[in-house]
């Protein structure tokens, strides 16, 4: 039997199904009670466990619902994977975000963790519409004449997502 992770000294609940975001192993028992985990407020306690076939360190605490673990320092929300690199590797450059090469935001592994430009973050999303050829394409077809309306359609993204391509502000 296992302990609920807050303290409280009451059996933690079994998992009913396998959730690998939440590091959730159906018929496993789980970190905590429903809603205890927030007892460890500003405590700043690393709580992961570690997924054997990625090197993923899953965050055991607060998820959010798009799948990023967070807790609470000092009244104050922090997501977990940053908190966890800043512990472990120092601070993250001015002007830089965390790019999860793992692409679980559930992993707080710094060395799955890399510091890069919000831009090139967004490039290498796992929704990424867009690359470099593409760009070039939709470059070159708006100096032919082609509207950005046209364009967006034609490459099923956003109206914005155009004009910040072709400005080189999210793709150079």
């Amino acid at each position: 039997m296992k302990l609920c992770g807050c303290g409280c000294g009451n059996p933690a609940p079994i998992a009913t199904r396998t959730n690998k975001k939440r590091g959730w192993i159906k018929g496993q028992p789980l970190q905590f009670i429903q809603g205890h985990n927030g007892r460890l407020r500003d405590s700043g306690t690393i709580s992961y466990i570690v997924d054997k076939n990625t090197g993923c360190w899953i965050w055991q605490r607060a998820i959010m619902s798009n799948g990023y673990g967070h807790l609470t320092i000092n009244n104050k929300q922090v997501l977990a994977h940053r908190f966890v690199y800043e512990q472990i590797k120092g601070g993250i450059p001015e002007g830089l975000t965390l790019d999860h090469l793992c692409a679980n935001p559930a992993c707080v592994n710094p060395d799955h963790l890399e510091p890069v430009t919000h831009a090139e973050n967004c490039r290498r999303g796992l929704r990424a519409k867009l690359n470099h050829k593409v760009v070039s394409e939709i470059k070159t077809l708006r100096t032919k004449g082609m509207t950005k309306t046209a364009l967006a359609r034609k490459f099923k993204v956003e109206r914005h997502t155009i004009g910040s391509a072709i400005k080189g502000e999210s793709w150079n």
